[in-house]
């Protein structure tokens, strides 16, 4: 019985919280609110990817040895990293290979290519340094390059030098 008092006299208390002004409601839906999308803007933690190359073979079954460019890390210059054409970028990701889309209010590379490609998750950006290509022996230009990703909050998860040869 004296545990029945007990919770009656709780619930009593309970319902005397003084009531809240319909101003100070607002500004605490409000505040409520704010946090919510701080946290929901916040970006996740930097996570570096490091791309594959692409095998000649899978560069031809997928149609892309064509005209436009081919970016290749200094570290291993035969291998390809990516493939940007006049429409299209290949790169291939923990295995997968990711198509990317031109992006066609960015600047134009040699032979069709653009600077700037957008994908679902990273973009690919493709530099070069003016004046420094040089003609190779399958009939390209080789210039100094340099590609960096970036994700989807524009952070810089890899960025590498390297040979760009653009050409048919």
């Amino acid at each position: 019985m004296l545990r029945h008092v007990g919770l009656i006299a709780l619930a009593v208390l309970a319902g005397c919280k003084p009531s809240v002004s319909a101003e100070e409601q607002r500004r605490r839906d409000d505040a409520a609110v704010a946090a919510v999308k701080a946290i929901q803007d916040t970006p996740p933690p930097l996570k570096p990817i490091i791309p594959q190359a692409l095998a000649a073979q899978e560069v031809k079954a997928l149609g892309l040895d064509r005209t436009g460019c081919v970016f290749a890390a200094q570290s291993a210059p035969t291998q390809l990293l990516v493939v940007a054409l006049p429409g299209r970028a290949v790169i291939k990701i923990e295995g997968k290979k990711d198509v990317f889309a031109s992006d066609f209010g960015g600047g134009k590379l040699e032979s069709g290519a653009w600077e700037r490609y957008t994908g679902n998750s990273y973009t690919i950006n493709i530099k070069h340094q003016p004046g420094s290509g040089q003609p190779t022996a399958t009939g390209r230009i080789r210039f100094a390059g340099e590609l960096t990703l970036r994700d989807a909050w524009d952070r810089a998860v890899y960025t590498t030098q390297g040979p760009l040869d653009c050409g048919a």
